[in-house]
């Protein structure tokens, strides 16, 4: 039987680039103890940081209301390891 439940995955977000919404969808396995994503502005200066809670298939929406246009970056970080980092773009 195949599974990926173990396996922690960080998706592109979705739409990419996005202008008001955008959806960033992950896996955290349930032996995971913390998970956290971490954002980043063109300057690698962190602008938010979300902790994960909720083990398995979730997804995270971000709201463009107080980004101006640009490139940003999105990093998964899980039990203090770094496991992928993706970037979004911003535009009108």
């Amino acid at each position: 039987e195949l599974s990926d439940a173990n396996i922690v995955v960080l998706n592109q977000n979705q739409p990419n680039p996005f202008a008001e919404q955008t959806t960033i969808t992950y896996n955290i396995p349930q032996s995971a103890i913390a998970a956290q994503l971490l954002f980043y502005d063109v300057n690698g200066k962190q602008i938010q940081n979300v902790n994960i809670t909720t083990k398995g298939k979730g997804q995270l929406n971000v709201y463009a209301n107080d980004l101006t246009n640009g490139v940003y970056s999105y990093t998964l970080i899980v039990d203090g390891k770094i496991i992928d980092t993706k970037k979004m773009v911003k535009q009108q």
